[in-house]
């Protein structure tokens, strides 16, 4: 677990601090920061429709 943590640590430095990430740290990085981000919008849509 621990090592997961540190590789999201790095991933999260390379891509917005150094700007030198590769695509597989970007990717991480953007499911990372999207899924969150895409189940608030649909629950909220959801409270708006219904």
């Amino acid at each position: 677990m621990e090592h997961k943590l540190n590789t999201l640590k790095t991933d999260l430095h390379n891509v917005f601090v150094e700007g030198n990430a590769n695509s597989l740290q970007m990717a991480r990085v953007f499911i990372m920061i999207a899924l969150p981000v895409i189940t608030v919008f649909i629950v909220g849509a959801r409270h708006i429709i219904y």
